[in-house]
């Protein structure tokens, strides 16, 4: 089974850092809570389930530990089934969660990004977010051996 999380991000693309503005803001909303310790992840803060909302089942469950995170770039292969790369700028990722559908269910938090960030925030599903992430390019380094001649 292939762990899927939320991911709401700036529809177009936005080419300047607001992360700083927007951990301010959900943290004062109380939809992120305090920091995991050597992570960058959050914990859900006392109102989270007021902007992401808990699925509707006859089944009492608990599905794991819900972690949120807030990135300046990302990009991944899939979102929502689509079969492209996603580069994006001042990403929120919920992890941990079982998500509901239709996506519009999670239209609060859109409309709180886009009140912080003054952007159009769309929401998807990312497949296996561990593989994706922070789209940094890649380092490939070679060492060669030079011979000092006098």
């Amino acid at each position: 089974m292939t762990a899927t999380a939320l991911i709401f991000y700036p529809e177009p693309y936005v080419g300047f850092n607001k992360t700083q503005l927007i951990e301010r803001h959900l943290s004062a909303a109380g939809v992120i809570g305090s920091k995991f310790k050597s992570s960058s992840f959050f914990s859900a803060g006392q109102n989270f389930r007021h902007f992401i909302p808990k699925v509707d089942s006859i089944h009492k469950y608990h599905y794991g530990l819900i972690r949120i995170q807030i990135q300046a770039v990302g990009g991944w292969v899939k979102v929502a089934g689509r079969a492209a790369i996603l580069d994006c700028s001042n990403v929120v990722l919920v992890e941990g969660d079982i998500i509901g559908y239709p996506l519009e269910r999670y239209a609060a938090l859109r409309e709180l990004l886009a009140q912080i960030t003054g952007d159009h925030y769309e929401v998807g599903i990312v497949h296996d977010p561990l593989g994706g992430g922070v789209s940094e390019p890649e380092s490939n380094y070679c060492i060669t051996t030079a011979e000092l001649v006098d």
